[in-house]
């Protein structure tokens, strides 16, 4: 894994500049950095890398990389090395072992059809010299993110703001719609589009390339969207179908010779994961799991995860909150490295799992990153299976089911009525009057298709919960120097997926039905047919105290720049009131927002 970021433009950057610049990359490569400068007519071309070494770690793979009047500096990993190799064999000099030097050669080759070549994860940047042309490609579901700045000054990129804030000689103009946005919605309406928190910088989309040339002219196209037909097939064809993808692509996605570790929680997705590794791939794996060990035991997932770990004889590094000290000073440091709020305290608690593997000396952690989105994972996704299906029987059948072993387990009053036809699956945490702008609209939901089932899980997947975790994860990964993988977000099983019939999805009322299936003999049955869905979460007390004088102060402070966007008065009457008698469920997530995004501002308001 990698990091990536340069300029395009008039100017000639100073070294400091430069230097500064992949100071600040060094955690994406702590093993090499460099940069590459060329000349295109009357304009700049900067290319800047940071390297981790996991693929053929000899210095000849370092980066930037040339070969036939093309350069690239790219961050990811590309599954399908040896098919390529065989592809391209006898056509090139192939001078190393490294993905990178394939990805040069299909682009000399085959031009803007290399990305047809490529499974896996990446971010790019190809400079073109013999046109002159700079092109910026995101892998398809974009797990590894990249982003992009026009101004005055140029056009900027990187993979991660920061990268193009200090290229842009510390710009921090503050995107207010977005900050507005968490605020009123929360997580998901970070990603579904393609603004940042910052004016003016924007994400390439997964699937995008974008090509600028000489003149500064910019195309921004789509190199892949998701085929759905969805086929009539049997359960058995349907769970071979899966089955198959994952004996094709599990293997090659987890193989690695260096230390791997797996995040490991009570749920399915990830003990699917650690089954498969340990019984077909027969590897020796470390596993990381979060204990929420306060009093409120709705997040303690131990009994789930001994079971996992004892049927599968693998050890276990488990992480008591109880026994974390220094968390708000570990979130505000996570978030100066995020630039950007951190989402949610999942993605906090995730945070603590990679600081632990990188003491463990872990190079490669596998996570179940997909699994809800493909599979139909979430609790409202009942609601909306019911409401497709059109036999009277079946839903008949369903709902007998799901009053008698879901019902009791939803916290969340709008997913208790089965036959609601308008869900709401975003929280609005505060009223219009809590905030100085009251104008905040959240985004629209993409219509792919009727099935309302499937048509949610595609904007999870592609506008609303899978990027998020995406961006999350690769910055709590890249913060520690670990590559992250996500086995489930192959670009075939996505397809099979979402080409599955609709009533196998939930059969019985099982979410994740044909995963299930899959999970037969690899884990524990107290595991594989658990319908409750504790998440990967853990309450705001377990974690912050307003017990504590600080961070009551701190929490309080009428200075911040927090008061930009929140009506003074009424943040105060809403908190000082509910601290000392402690908070319900949905303000428990509304606490971490508020916190996540007055760390946020706070940094950005001291950068010099």
């Amino acid at each position: 894994m990698c990091g990536i970021s340069g300029y395009f433009g008039k100017y000639i950057l100073r070294d400091s500049l430069i230097y500064s610049t992949l100071e600040i990359m060094k955690n994406r490569g702590p093993d090499h950095r460099d940069f590459k400068r060329y000349s295109a007519g009357s304009n700049n071309i900067y290319l800047l890398s940071s390297r981790l070494k996991i693929v053929d770690r000899r210095n000849r793979s370092n980066q930037p990389m040339s070969s036939c009047g093309t350069t690239i500096v790219y961050n990811g990993e590309i599954y399908n090395i040896d098919e390529i190799r065989r592809k391209i064999k006898g056509k090139v000099d192939l001078r190393t072992k490294s993905d990178t030097e394939l990805i040069l050669h299909l682009y000399n080759l085959y031009g803007l059809k290399f990305t047809d070549y490529l499974d896996g994860m990446w971010s790019l940047a190809i400079f073109d010299r013999k046109k002159n042309a700079l092109l910026l490609s995101r892998d398809r579901i974009g797990e590894k993110p990249l982003y992009y700045m026009e101004s005055k000054n140029g056009f900027f990129f990187g993979s991660e703001t920061k990268f193009i804030r200090s290229l842009n000689q510390g710009f921090k103009s503050v995107n207010d719609k977005k900050v507005f946005q968490y605020l009123k919605y929360g997580y998901k309406t970070m990603e579904n589009n393609n603004e940042s928190f910052f004016k003016g910088i924007y994400k390439i989309n997964s699937s995008e390339n974008l090509i600028l040339n000489s003149n500064f002219q910019k195309k921004i196209f789509k190199y892949w969207s998701l085929k759905l037909n969805e086929k009539k097939v049997s359960e058995k064809s349907a769970i071979e179908h899966v089955k198959n993808n994952f004996k094709k692509n599990i293997p090659i996605i987890c193989n690695t010779n260096l230390k791997i570790g797996l995040s490991l929680s009570g749920g399915i997705d990830s003990n699917f994961l650690l089954g498969y590794m340990t019984k077909y791939l027969n590897y020796k794996i470390q596993t990381y799991s979060i204990i929420d060990d306060s009093k409120d035991k709705r997040y303690n997932e131990e009994d789930q995860i001994n079971l996992g770990v004892n049927y599968n004889k693998v050890s276990n590094t488990k992480i008591y909150l109880s026994k974390i000290r220094g968390c708000f000073t570990k979130l505000k440091s996570l978030i100066s490295y995020h630039d950007k709020p951190v989402s949610t305290i999942s993605y906090f608690l995730q945070s603590l799992l990679y600081e632990k593997m990188k003491e463990d000396g872990i190079k490669v952690c596998i996570s179940g990153n997909g699994a809800d989105e493909l599979f139909a994972g979430y609790y409202h996704h009942y609601n909306l299976y019911y409401n497709s299906l059109k036999s009277k029987k079946e839903k008949k059948k369903f709902k007998k089911n799901w009053t008698i072993n879901l019902l009791p387990l939803i916290r969340n009053k709008n997913y208790k009525d089965l036959d609601k036809k308008k869900l709401s699956t975003h929280f609005t945490f505060f009223k219009n009057d809590f905030f100085l702008n009251q104008k905040i609209k959240k985004n629209k939901e993409f219509t792919f298709l009727k099935n309302k089932l499937k048509n949610k899980m595609l904007n999870e997947l592609f506008f609303q919960t899978m990027p998020l975790a995406l961006i999350e994860d690769d910055l709590n990964a890249m913060y520690n120097s670990i590559e992250n993988r996500s086995p489930f977000l192959n670009k075939q099983l996505i397809e099979t997926a979402f080409n599955t019939p609709t009533i196998l999805l939930m059969k019985d009322s099982y979410n994740k039905y044909i995963l299930r299936k899959c999970l037969k003999n690899l884990t524990h049955e107290n595991i594989r047919l658990a319908r409750e869905k504790k998440g990967f979460n853990a309450s705001f007390d377990s974690i912050f105290s307003f017990r504590d004088k600080n961070f009551r102060e701190w929490f309080f402070d009428d200075g911040s720049p927090i008061f930009n966007y929140v009506n003074r008065s009424k943040y105060l009457e809403k908190f000082s009131n509910q601290y000392e008698k402690g908070f319900p469920d949905l303000n428990q997530q509304c606490l971490f927002n508020v916190c996540s995004a007055k760390l946020f501002l706070e940094n950005i308001q001291n950068q010099s």
